[in-house]
């Protein structure tokens, strides 16, 4: 569904909401929607298969509470490449969840956890039966800390690391993340209970609720360093010269195993189509066009020597809308055409 200048996904009010909310918003805002330079922020945000999600948001502020529709767009729905003035705290809740970190494409499991830099750029892919929980943490909330929490942070490096450059970044430069692998074998982990902690304490607003919320979130943050739980990694992209970029572009195509353009590669990626071609060139020397043929004939060739699928049927599979044009590059590619091929088991 589209207006005029953009396209945009319909949400509605969910019962008990006060806050104002507009009929439409652009897809590229969720799930950035109704922070509202809250210093500390709690949402929940889930997505299913029909294009219907929620977003939940709870702070200072009145819980908002809305519905979203995105029935005219196609899964998944990606926003583009954004960063935040706040660091942003990710824990995935359900089976899969997938997202592009600068130019790394991102897998996480349940109960994997990211803590993102506030100057990182990312990009969430809203996948079937996506469930996230956000944490909302502003540099000033952190800066209000007492000592004795501050020093307890500082026993851990790799959070020490992330959170005190990105807390003198005035310029918001340092590109780097942490990632928190869940190694327990508890179907909900120990975080999972002071989440809903804290969900309750936004709920119910009782004296000195953000004092308690501050308190759980200390807590979680421990759990997420014990190593009885995740398997902690800092992750500094301030030095990448490209290489990831290409990796991702390579990944890509090598998952696909099919036709692929530049400009498709740099919709995936969020990055100019030129760009990743010359840093994919640098790094692993040809092209994109080159190599994306080379995967598509090797994959042409398996299919060829281990399934029936005829010819035709192959040449569809891996994008050729064009049968000559696939002849004439299996030709080039292994010195024979394609029934050959075949027909000499694949020497």
């Amino acid at each position: 569904m589209k207006d005029k200048n953009n396209e945009y996904v319909e949400i509605k009010y969910k019962p008990g909401s006060r806050a104002e909310l507009p009929d439409k918003i652009n897809p590229d805002a969720l799930p950035e929607i109704f922070v509202n330079n809250s210093p500390v922020a709690f949402q929940d945000v889930s997505y299913s298969s029909a294009g219907k999600g929620s977003h939940i948001s709870y702070s200072s502020r009145p819980t908002v509470s809305i519905d979203f529709s995105t029935d005219h767009f196609p899964l998944p729905l990606r926003n583009k490449l954004h960063k935040h003035d706040y660091f942003e705290l990710l824990i995935i809740s359900s089976d899969k969840f997938e997202m592009q970190i600068e130019s790394r494409m991102c897998e996480f499991s349940k109960w994997d956890v990211c803590l993102l830099n506030r100057s990182t750029r990312h990009s969430e892919h809203f996948i079937p039966g996506m469930k996230v929980f956000y944490l909302v943490l502003s540099p000033k909330y952190l800066l209000n800390w007492s000592r004795e929490e501050g020093m307890n942070l500082q026993r851990s490096s790799v959070l020490a690391r992330l959170f005190s450059k990105g807390l003198r970044d005035t310029m918001q430069q340092n590109k780097d993340y942490i990632t928190f692998k869940y190694t327990g074998q508890n179907v909900n982990p120990p975080l999972y209970k002071l989440l809903e902690d804290i969900r309750k304490e936004f709920e119910d607003k009782q004296p000195g609720y953000q004092l308690f919320i501050r308190g759980l979130i200390c807590r979680l943050l421990f759990i997420l360093v014990n190593p009885e739980h995740y398997d902690a990694e800092y992750i500094d992209l301030g030095s990448d010269d490209g290489f990831s970029l290409a990796y991702s572009a390579k990944q890509i195509m090598d998952k696909n195993k099919r036709r692929m353009t530049k400009q498709q590669l740099a919709e995936k990626l969020n990055y100019n189509s030129e760009h990743i071609n010359r840093v994919f060139k640098k790094h692993y020397g040809q092209t994109i066009p080159d190599y994306n043929k080379l995967v598509c004939m090797r994959e042409a060739a398996l299919l060829l020597c281990n399934t029936n699928q005829h010819i035709h049927q192959i040449c569809r599979q891996l994008g050729f809308t064009n049968r000559t044009h696939f002849y004439t590059l299996f030709q080039q590619e292994y010195g024979c055409s394609p029934y050959d091929y075949r027909k000499r088991g694949g020497r």
